[in-house]
């Protein structure tokens, strides 16, 4: 797949209009109340007017690059289209103001002056289950440096030296037409003494959503500990301190992880007894009959597993604005060995549940087994589908 990219812009004042051309901005911090991986066919797939129409269609506008002035080769700006799909993916340079992320998503065919999200695949936090400073949005913090990959993707890059875990890490994204965005993160740890006595760590992505009317997500679950395979849906009650703004649902048979009295941020830790995910895949209605789905290619295995977050800070009655959130548990980090997983993010007009499921269905029927290094001290299996 070749992502055209028609022209490279630089310097400070051009990123500036870029921001205006490209994207709405967004805070995104959530505690400030502020706002195989496969190929498709490069290009929009807007439509020319119909012979009747007296209103011109403007033409798609150039796709950006803003590249940094510091002659790295590094990005603040790389944007990308394929199939129905235009993204826009930032660095970290203007963090917190701007996320790092994908800070743009429009399906082109389906609702093409629609914006799905103010970020996503913002990497936000490294979480230990001790009291530690670095647990709150360490990797926003610092260079996170965003390149274009030898396979005609993007990525961005954490060097451990820049990283207050002293964890390597790399995420890669690539769009798969008509609808979808592949990524794949894998990490290396260098010290793993600095995960305390619990030896975990939490890896935590963020997608602050535009208003929504449902603000729910809906999964293939179980509600109680006998209960049968459903379809279950969630808006993250408020039931207790630790999830007045929502909170942390894992798989069916996830251990809950253990944190001090003293952690300085719980509810990114603790998580709901039930309803569980028996599948590791969800999806969310969004506003002109779209659906957003997340889908990952493990779901629980003694090194690791996926664990999907919802949070209510910006659900108010006036706007509701949810995050739409995933986690990526080491259950026990080990120094040098290395870690990681895949996923798919595909975004569409939603026909129904069954047409969600047979997406997943579909993606990891094609995945082959896939472990991020030979370092691992685990297979790294899949699993999937019910008991």
């Amino acid at each position: 797949m070749t992502w055209p990219l028609s022209r490279t812009l630089s310097g400070r004042l051009v990123a500036a209009a870029t921001l205006l051309l490209v994207l709405a901005g967004g805070w995104g911090c959530r505690d400030d109340g502020a706002d195989g991986v496969s190929g498709g066919t490069a290009g929009s797939t807007v439509t020319p007017p119909d012979a009747g129409s007296q209103r011109p269609v403007s033409p798609p506008r150039p796709l950006m690059q803003v590249a940094k002035e510091d002659g790295s080769g590094d990005f603040e700006v790389l944007e990308m289209t394929a199939g129905d799909l235009r993204v826009a993916a930032w660095d970290n340079s203007y963090s917190p103001n701007r996320l790092s992320g994908l800070r743009s998503l429009l399906n082109l065919r389906d609702a093409p002056d629609y914006d799905a999200f103010r970020v996503a695949l913002n990497f936000e936090h490294v979480i230990s289950g001790h009291h530690r400073s670095a647990n709150d949005f360490s990797p926003r913090q610092g260079p996170y440096h965003l390149k274009q990959s030898p396979d005609g993707g993007v990525e961005w890059v954490r060097r451990a030296s820049d990283s207050p875990w002293k964890l390597d890490s790399t995420m890669r994204i690539r769009l798969s037409a008509p609808h979808a965005i592949d990524f794949q993160f894998s990490c290396t740890p260098r010290d793993a003494g600095l995960f305390g006595d619990h030896g975990y760590a939490v890896l935590f992505w963020a997608n602050y959503m535009n208003p929504l009317t449902d603000i729910g997500m809906h999964f293939r679950g179980v509600t109680g500990p006998d209960g049968d395979e459903q379809w279950v849906s969630v808006q993250a009650p408020r039931t207790d301190f630790l999830h007045r703004h929502g909170g942390v649902y894992r798989s069916r048979d996830s251990k809950r992880l253990p944190f001090d009295d003293d952690h300085k941020s719980p509810w990114n830790v603790a998580s709901y007894r039930y309803p569980r995910f028996t599948r590791p895949f969800f999806f969310a209605r969004a506003e002109h009959g779209m659906v957003l789905i997340l889908m990952f290619d493990r779901m629980l295995s003694e090194t690791d597993e996926i664990r999907f977050a919802l949070y209510r800070f910006q659900v108010k009655p006036e706007s509701r604005r949810p995050a739409w959130d995933f986690q990526y548990v080491i259950r026990r980090v080990e120094t040098g060995d290395r870690y990681g997983f895949r996923g798919r993010m595909v975004w569409k007009k939603f026909r129904s549940r069954e047409d969600c499921l047979a997406e997943y269905d579909r993606w990891s029927a094609g995945l082959s087994q896939w472990s991020p290094g030979a370092a691992g001290r685990s297979s790294n299996l899949r699993t999937n589908g019910s008991r």
